[in-house]
């Protein structure tokens, strides 16, 4: 194991042999085969408590806290706040059009609002197009063709890839800047998550050598972890998909979310923007996406960007004691980031396991509901 506690917990409140049980649940995961390594990141009331890596980075090669891990949907919320931004310099509002950016979105979607896209109500969800073969200017011309599945913001449907290649977008068209530098520029770096990125060039991967996480082969199925681990994909950069750093750069962005958008002095947003942001703008409506793969009618609530807890009928990956005011995002079976507002929590957890969709619920869920627990 790298890492360890930070400081001493009980001093805000937090059972440390809470904190040692939820390590022990990580490793015990690992011997199941779910990940070859994980990293877990814990804050309370502003106050950084643990911070450690176990298992292997790739075979051999021990994880560290500064390993570098693929998030998965879980760095959606990046992008979320570059549009919470734009919104506070004036450039965009909630409700304008996406076509008022993009003139050439087209084929049933004009009437598609950047509202809808942050709640997955836009209709042109795009589940099973292959994003990794093509290009940012071939991605979104793809996207601006394809045909609506329905009329905006009468049914939902969780949006993997498409509607956050069309925010990165539209944030280029505002800002002059690819989404892949402005959110280097705008927010990880001022935050101190020197080590985030969407996308991993090759010149990046060389840097980072034995840092850089694969997914394992033990918890994926053959074609997902070949295609996650291709130097051509990693170099993707699709900002509901790509985001790759440590979890504890994870922790540092829900931190200053957690503190009205400001973190150790460096402001994101205004107080007001995240309460917008992170409210529920969405509920009681089916997830059309959900419904086909997993067979349930999950009426998850959702905020602008941010997906909220708890709901029924699916275990929350938040775990069981999360409330409504929850906000934060998963990724692909593998990682997790969230505030519990009520308890003042924030968790990042970062895994290089891609097991199947009912044990990565789980394993998300005993880990996030262990920390609850752990709060005094």
């Amino acid at each position: 194991m790298d890492g360890g506690l930070i400081r001493d917990p009980e001093k805000v409140g937090v059972a440390r042999e809470g904190l040692e049980k939820a390590i022990q649940l990580l490793e015990e995961q690992r011997e199941q085969g779910l990940q070859d390594g994980a990293q877990l990141f814990v804050a309370r009331k502003g106050q950084p408590l643990l911070d450690i890596a176990i298992g292997e980075a790739q075979p051999a090669v021990p994880l560290r806290t500064d390993s570098v891990m693929l998030w998965f949907s879980a760095g959606k919320p990046l992008t979320s706040v570059a549009i919470a931004q734009q919104i506070e310099r004036g450039k965009l509002s909630l409700d304008d059009r996406i076509q008022s950016y993009i003139p050439e979105f087209t084929n049933g979607k004009e009437a598609v609002t950047i509202r809808n896209v942050l709640t997955h109500t836009g209709g042109f969800p795009m589940n099973n197009f292959p994003f990794l073969r093509y290009d940012w200017d071939t991605a979104i011309q793809k996207i601006c063709e394809e045909p609506a599945e329905w009329e905006p913001g009468t049914e939902a449907g969780y949006h993997p890839l498409s509607g956050w290649c069309i925010l990165g977008e539209i944030v280029r068209r505002v800002d002059g800047r690819p989404i892949e530098v402005y959110l280097e520029e705008e927010i990880a770096r001022p935050l101190g998550m020197k080590d985030t990125t969407l996308g991993i060039s090759e010149a990046r991967a060389t840097e980072l050598g034995d840092r850089l996480s694969q997914i394992s082969e033990r918890s994926a199925q053959p074609i997902n972890m070949e295609a996650w681990n291709d130097p051509r994909a990693r170099r993707r950069t699709l900002p509901g998909g790509t985001c790759y750093g440590p979890a504890h750069d994870l922790g540092r962005l829900y931190l200053a979310l957690w503190n009205g958008g400001e973190w150790e002095g460096t402001h994101i947003l205004k107080k007001e923007t995240v309460d917008l942001f992170t409210a529920t703008h969405r509920k009681n409506m089916v997830d059309r996406i959900f419904l086909v793969n997993w067979g349930v009618e999950v009426r998850s609530p959702w905020g602008l960007g941010f997906q909220k807890g708890p709901y029924e009928p699916m275990v929350t990956i938040f775990g069981r004691q999360c409330t409504p005011s929850a906000y934060g995002h998963g990724g692909n079976r593998s990682s997790l980031g969230f505030v519990e507002p009520s308890r003042d929590l924030v968790v990042a957890i970062a895994t290089n396991g891609l097991p199947d969709r009912e044990k990565a619920i789980l394993r998300m869920y005993n880990i996030s509901d262990t920390i609850h627990s752990a709060c005094l």
